[in-house]
């Protein structure tokens, strides 16, 4: 949804680039705009990313101009939903107000390119594991989305093949095809999500040596979005993703999930680790907390503007420790949705 949103503005704002428009910025691309585009969102906006339009040359840029100004202005983009007044989550994606700054006033100051003699180069970042080579990988089968389809959801049953318990501190994915893998799920069969992967994610291990555990003769359920990009729609596109699994040492403190569509009632005492809130349609926020027996009120996530299909996992800066008889909850602006929260077993 939030690239149909981006082809739906600029479609209404292309004719952002006017050979006769003032220049009255101070930053330029070359100098200013592009280590910023290149570190913050060069992980989707690359030629042959999920994202609709590359931002890695002046050239690619430039004609977006309106756009970023708007996706940036509406807190659209990056796609990070999780509210910095709420409860502090590790990984964030927002801009600082530098960076926005610049970007912003590039953009609707005329958008000068600079030196070009100091152009930077458009490439794709290197196709490779986040975090080095798994202990364990799986090869999804291939797929392909035929010319003229747009978007499949394809599910995947993988046997492990393993001999004995294996804990995972962490996963990661390696798309074969960038463009049009959106969102994934691994979860082992009968147990917990594994990863709920977006493009741009990297590995974020479990903290404080906490592993979920994969029982021998396991087996994954993976279920993958594929959606072109428009640009790609009447051309056909293969993909084989690869999961690659991050073993940690045996461990007794084992990661468990709790799942629920409104309210839980805690029957022994939980941390709480991360939060995923499971959205299928835009909401304007959406609150999760707890309840303890006390009244008081303990705040687990706030997001705002968020949008169907990034089922990310939040994971807490700072765990929170629950009582028994705590009641967790979840409050959106709209139909509740359903909520996973990551425990650590105690």
């Amino acid at each position: 949804m939030v690239a149909a949103a981006v082809v739906c503005v600029i479609a209404l704002t292309w004719p952002s680039v006017d050979a006769h428009k003032s220049v009255t910025s101070k930053y330029t691309y070359a100098e200013h705009v592009f280590p910023i585009v290149r570190d913050r969102c060069g992980a989707c906006h690359f030629p042959g990313g999920p994202a609709p339009m590359s931002l890695l040359s002046y050239k690619e840029a430039a004609p977006w101009a309106e756009a970023i100004r708007e996706q940036l202005t509406t807190a659209a983009m990056p796609p990070w939903f999780a509210d910095p007044t709420g409860p502090a989550v590790l990984g964030g994606h927002a801009l600082p107000a530098r960076d926005l700054d610049v970007l912003v006033t590039w953009a609707i100051g005329g958008t000068p390119e600079g030196d070009a003699s100091k152009a930077p180069v458009s490439s794709a970042p290197p196709l490779v594991w986040s975090a080095g080579p798994p202990d364990r990988v799986f090869d999804l089968p291939e797929v392909t989305v035929a010319a003229g389809a747009t978007e499949e959801i394809k599910a995947f049953t993988l046997p492990t093949g393993l001999q004995k318990d294996l804990w995972v501190r962490g996963v990661d994915l390696l798309p074969s095809e960038r463009s049009m893998v959106r969102a994934v799920t691994v979860a082992v069969a009968g147990g917990p999500v594994l990863a709920a992967w977006l493009p741009g994610d990297v590995m974020m291990p479990a903290p404080s040596g906490a592993a979920f555990k994969v029982p021998a003769g396991a087996t994954l359920q993976v279920a993958v979005r594929y959606k072109k990009n428009w640009q790609d729609t009447q051309v056909a596109r293969t993909d084989r993703t690869r999961i690659g699994l991050y073993a940690a040492p045996a461990s007794g403190s084992a990661l468990t999930t709790l799942a629920f569509d409104d309210s839980l009632t805690l029957k022994v005492a939980t941390r709480i680790l991360a939060v995923r809130p499971v959205l299928t349609e835009p909401l304007a926020a959406v609150h999760v907390e707890a309840t303890l027996p006390s009244g008081d009120k303990v705040p687990l996530l706030d997001l705002r503007s968020a949008t169907a299909g990034w089922g990310r996992r939040y994971w807490l800066t700072q765990p929170v420790d629950l009582p028994a008889g705590a009641v967790l909850a979840i409050h959106v602006s709209g139909e509740n949705p359903s909520t996973e929260l990551l425990t650590l077993e105690r």
